[in-house]
């Protein structure tokens, strides 16, 4: 079965993770994605070389297949005129065209909305911008780090008085890259209805407070912000976490603490408890939060989680274990989501992915393609667009395209 966006046209200016991310989502429901690389190649096919992220990939990199399949690639050198010229000949034939530049550099290029919505009235420009479109920032550079810290992420973790919790990269590039493939299927769907297309611009800023947005209420509605708390005196010690015997830490959640206060007891063997005038009330729990966390604390380290989970189960409580990344990537759940999926790479063989975090009962999202290699489908795409064989030749000579698959050193 064919995903909703089957038949949608996308062309992609984009580097490193916000903007190829969000051609990613387009291409997993479905889309015909175009990337196009410069002749010196998406920095991202080399970033992550840092971490040594390289080893066991035979070469491919784990940072550029996430970002990018679902996608055909082709390079062009876009300051030829001939490169120029095949490139405008793409737009000519897409329903979408997404960049994540700055806000004014595809202006300079020639290619911004004013010029590219005359020549495609019905085209969608996207543009995955940093800060957005208005205000005295919209032309200033970012990356995911400068979205998180200003955003207000690294101050809506951690405990009360610690300093900004350190986040591991990403996470806004994602969010923002999500935000921009929703938008650009909101605007396809407005453009079955109006016949137009249109601008349209999310960022990792906006992508961030929105994700925020119940943490963001609290000072844009009242006024004071949301408090950061501190684990040992939680407020509400049944909506807290704890460590168990193995090491293993787990979550209770119960956003009804009067109702589940008995069970709780029960499960935890602390019978005596559910009466004690210090507990058994909710402002009691609250005012003698330190003491209950450290109870609390005490009799999970009696047992391993899993013990502990089973348990809690069984007594009709709310439990979850704190993951680490490699265990979620292997949990039941996820995978029997789809949240992460096994795709056939032709040089990797057998391959996890994350996957969709949606699902169509008639139109599914799929991963039919891994990552581009370099200039991989310059030829197949020239060739949709009517250039013979020996033009393509002529072009590969002049420099406008590369059909090599390696990026020029």
């Amino acid at each position: 079965m064919n995903g909703p966006l089957d038949g949608v046209r996308v062309v992609e200016i984009s580097l490193f993770q916000q903007g190829p991310v969000a051609g990613m989502r387009l291409g997993d429901l479905g889309a015909d994605v175009i990337k196009i690389e410069a002749p010196q190649g998406d920095p991202a096919r080399g970033f992550m070389r840092i971490i040594g992220a390289m080893a066991g990939l035979k070469g491919r990199n784990y940072y550029f297949e996430h970002c990018n399949r679902n996608k055909r690639g082709i390079v062009l050198d876009l300051k030829s005129q001939k490169g120029m010229e095949v490139f405008l000949k793409l737009i000519d034939t897409a329903d979408v065209f997404l960049n994540n530049m700055s806000i004014e550099a595809p202006i300079r290029m020639g290619i911004g909305p004013e010029v590219l919505l005359k020549r495609n009235p019905r085209l969608i420009y996207a543009q995955a911008s940093g800060w957005g479109r208005k205000g005295p920032d919209a032309n200033a550079l970012s990356f995911d780090y400068t979205g998180i810290a200003r955003s207000g992420l690294m101050m809506s973790c951690g405990e009360k008085g610690a300093p900004p919790t350190q986040m591991l990269p990403g996470i806004g590039d994602e969010v923002g890259g999500l935000a921009c493939a929703w938008a650009v299927t909101a605007a396809l769907y407005a453009r079955e209805k109006t016949g137009k297309g249109q601008v349209v611009d999310t960022s990792l800023m906006g992508g961030i407070i929105i994700s925020l947005g119940f943490i963001m209420a609290a000072p844009a509605i009242l006024g004071q912000e949301f408090p950061r708390e501190v684990r040992a005196q939680a407020g509400n010690p049944m909506y807290n976490h704890y460590c168990c015997q193995d090491g293993k830490w787990l979550v209770i959640a119960h956003l009804q603490p009067d109702r589940y206060w008995p069970p709780l007891c029960k499960a935890l063997g602390l019978e005596a408890l559910e009466k004690d005038p210090r507990f058994a009330t909710f402002e009691g729990r609250s005012a003698h939060a330190k003491e209950l966390v450290a109870i609390f604390d005490q009799k999970f380290a009696e047992k391993p989680r899993d013990q502990w989970l089973a348990i809690l189960d069984q007594g009709g409580c709310i439990a979850t274990p704190i993951q680490t990344p490699t265990e979620v990537s292997n949990d039941p759940q996820a995978l029997a989501n789809n949240y992460f999926i096994k795709v056939q790479h032709p040089e990797l063989g057998e391959t996890k992915m994350t996957g969709f975090p949606w699902d169509f009962s008639e139109t599914p999202a799929s991963c039919r393609r891994v990552a581009p290699e370099f200039g991989q489908h310059t030829a197949e795409i020239l060739t949709e667009l009517g250039y013979s064989a020996a033009e393509i030749s002529a072009l590969e000579e002049e420099g406008a395209i590369k059909t090599k698959k390696k990026p020029a050193k």
